[in-house]
C-alpha cells in the first residue's frame, strides 16, 4: 500500500494573474489595436520596466499615453473624416474596453433578495 503523503501534488494553477501579467495583457492588446505595435517593439517588452513603473505609481493610460507622445504615435482604430484633429492618447474607455476585450474585467452579480 503506499503512503498518501508521498504521492507527488498536483501542480498548483495560479488562479490570478501577477500585475506585470496584467500590464503585458493588457498592453499587448492597446499597443496592436490603437497603434499596430507588439509589445516588443516597446520597452514594455521587458518585465523590469512593467514593474518599476507599476512601483512609481504610474497609471497604465499615463505609461502608454508617454510612449504616444514621445514617438508620435497616430492611433489606427479610427476612421472617417473629422473637422477636428482626433486625439492619439488613450483614455479611460480605451482601458476598460481592452479589460473586456482580454476577460480581464469581471462582471460582479447583485446577490442581494428582490
Amino acid at each position: 500500500m503506499q503512503n498518501v503523503l508521498s504521492l507527488p501534488l498536483p501542480a498548483a494553477a495560479p488562479s490570478r494573474l501577477s500585475p506585470v501579467e496584467v500590464w503585458q495583457k493588457l498592453l499587448s492588446y492597446l499597443l496592436q489595436r490603437h497603434y499596430g505595435l507588439e509589445l516588443n517593439d516597446t520597452p514594455f517588452c521587458d518585465d523590469i520596466v512593467i514593474q518599476e513603473h507599476i512601483n512609481a505609481g504610474v497609471t497604465l493610460a499615463d505609461a502608454v499615453n508617454f510612449l504616444v507622445e514621445k514617438y508620435e504615435l497616430v492611433r489606427i482604430d479610427r476612421r472617417g473624416f473629422s473637422w477636428q484633429e482626433p486625439s492619439p492618447y488613450l483614455r479611460a474607455i480605451d482601458i476598460l474596453r481592452a479589460r473586456q476585450a482580454t476577460g480581464l474585467l469581471r462582471c460582479r452579480r447583485n446577490l442581494s433578495a428582490h
